[in-house]
Order: C-alpha cells, then structure tokens, then sequence
C-alpha cells in the first residue's frame, strides 16, 4: 500500500482524514472559506505543540539531577518545537494565489490535505513519544523526537511550496 492509497487500493481521501482530526476544518474548496480553513488548520497544529512543549518544560524542570546532555537535547528540541510553532502560526495567510484563485485544481488540492493530514499524523506521533515522560531522557527517544519535528519540518515548508506552486 502507498501513501496515495487505501488498504482496499483505492485513492485515500486526504480531505476526510484531516476533517476527522480537526472537525471545525471546512476545507479550501470555497475561495471566501479559504482563509478561515487555513487559520483552522495552522491553530490545531500550534495547539497541539504548544501541549507537547509543556510536556518538555515539565520534564527539564524535573530534572536538576539528571545527566545534563540530555537536559540540553531537551532544550534543543524545545528550541526547534518554538521554531516549528512560529513557522506555523506566523506564516502570512493568504499571501499565495491560492487564496485568490477562483478554482483550484483538485490535485493541488488533494496534495495540500494529504501534507497537512501528514503534519498532524506527525505531531500525533510526537504525542504519542511524549507519553512516557520518563523515556523523553533516553537517547533513542530524543532521536525519534528529532527525527519526527524533522518530517514536520520538512512536510510543513513542502505545503508551503505547494501553495505558492499556483503561481
């Protein structure tokens, strides 16, 4: 099974599987819509780190005895979470001509619901590492951290691209 596909072969409908992680989103279909969709989205991801960098907080409070690498690769994961977070909340809405074009191409648009809905899968998987505040000090989880606000990173900037592609 690929990334475009359903375990029965059939096309994966990206605007479905993000509507269910995030139930006020309306879509980008409508042009007068798309700029409330896009605040919706971007408010759900920062949200959602914002819970995640607490969670980090607390830990690194907690831990004055503990080995200080790992208190400074937390750090340097809150550092790129803060990052990530302003990435996300501060970037300009609408400054791409897909909030002005009057139809947008399915395609495109499929492509920015299956970026989004792979950001959000991502943070969920952050959530998910976040659980047991007691492995966020073992190395093998501070990489997994790493490596997973990396994708997000990198799938965030592609949405990006993807919008300004309409150009």
């Amino acid at each position: 099974m690929d990334d475009m596909t359903d375990a029965e072969g059939m096309p994966r409908d990206w605007f479905a599987e993000l509507t269910a992680r995030i139930p006020s989103f309306v879509g980008y279909q409508a042009k007068d819509q798309r700029h409330a969709a896009d605040k919706t989205v971007r408010d759900a991801m920062v949200l959602k780190l914002d819970d995640l960098r607490e969670i980090l907080s607390d830990v690194i409070e907690k831990a004055n005895d503990a080995e200080t690498s790992v208190v400074d690769d937390l750090s340097k994961i809150i550092r790129t979470m803060n990052e990530l977070r302003d990435k996300v909340e501060f970037l300009g809405y609408g400054d791409t001509t897909f909030f002005t074009d009057e139809q947008l191409d399915p395609d495109i648009l499929s492509k920015v619901y299956q970026l989004e809905t792979q950001i959000y899968d991502s943070l969920d998987g952050l959530e998910t590492a976040f659980e047991s505040p007691k492995d966020l000090g073992r190395r093998d989880t501070l990489r997994d951290i790493r490596k997973r606000l990396e994708a997000i990173l990198q799938d965030f900037a592609a949405r990006k691209e993807t919008m300004k592609s309409l150009r």
